[in-house]
């Protein structure tokens, strides 16, 4: 479902460039090339619009005072955001299985869930795979959280399910979690549910832990869940009872263009590590991110 959403967005902005096209065709003296040169240029562009408003209104809404070093990290995540957010849009919209454990039997004692922000699929984690692979991670599973703009307990719902059944094919080992932005308050309900038996380790990537003041733009269910202040937010944050019950690690970008503040994605009592120049999307695709997940994994 959330390939045919990101089909249906980028195929209203080409359907929009088309018409500007046509319009400027009709109305003005252009040729028809030209006219097509401009339709493009105006659907290879609204992305990249979209990109830099969310980093506009992060800069609005987190009343950050920047620095000259600040902007020089905030250009380096704004122009590889837009690069970021392209390649994973075309890859959730290509979406399809992916092969998690290399063609082997899923046996193994690292077992490893990979848990999608909201409106993502498994396709964002192609990146990652190898490297975990190369690293004798197996089983991995990947989710992918449908319907897309659920409430995040029905996707707790089924990440529960899934745990348990991981934990089954992997003989009984614990099972570690990496989890981006929504994913981790997922994880993080599920281990309610679980408990500590079930999960050894969650890493968090840029999740919006005490909520995100980008959420409050958007009526979807899981994006009221994701408000500061939010009652499921504080019902979520309230039954920690100080120290999480297991190993939790928090990643995240001080650049991030959709976590508003970017240290909402810091839990108390968790390892933190923040990093600069990345966007939030792009936490999926730095190597710096990655690496840093699995020396966190192995710590663990």
């Amino acid at each position: 479902m959330a390939a045919r959403l990101w089909y249906w967005l980028y195929g209203c902005g080409l359907a929009l460039a088309a018409a500007f096209g046509a319009i400027l065709w009709s109305l003005f003296p252009v040729s028809a090339q030209v006219a097509l040169a401009v339709a493009l240029s105006i659907a290879l562009c609204m992305p990249a619009a979209l990109v830099v408003a969310s980093f506009l209104a992060a800069s609005v809404l987190s009343h950050r005072r920047l620095t000259l070093s600040d902007a020089g990290y905030l250009l380096r995540a704004l122009v590889t955001e837009i690069v970021d957010f392209n390649i994973s849009a075309l890859a959730m919209m290509a979406s399809r299985p992916l092969q998690t454990d290399g063609g082997a039997a899923p046996v193994g004692d690292r077992p490893l869930l990979l848990i999608h922000g909201v409106i993502c699929n498994r396709a964002i984690w192609q990146p990652w795979l190898g490297r975990l692979q190369a690293e004798g991670f197996r089983p991995i599973h990947v989710m992918d959280l449908e319907p897309p703009l659920a409430d995040i307990d029905v996707h707790v719902s089924r990440v529960k399910r899934e745990l348990r059944a991981l934990q089954k094919a992997s003989g009984g080992h614990k099972v570690d979690i990496v989890a981006h932005s929504m994913g981790g308050l997922v994880a993080r309900a599920a281990l309610r549910r679980v408990g500590a038996d079930v999960i050894g380790h969650i890493v968090t990537l840029g999740s919006p832990h005490h909520g995100t003041r980008l959420a409050q733009l958007f009526r979807w269910a899981p994006l009221r869940q994701m408000c500061v202040d939010s009652p499921w937010l504080n019902r979520l944050n309230a039954a920690r009872q100080g120290v999480p019950p297991v190993l939790l690690t928090c990643i995240y970008s001080l650049e991030d263009n959709l976590v508003v503040p970017a240290r909402s994605a810091v839990l108390e009592g968790a390892q933190a590590l923040e990093l600069r120049g990345i966007g939030h999307v792009g936490l999926l695709s730095s190597r710096k991110v990655i690496e840093s997940t699995l020396a966190a994994l192995k710590s663990g």
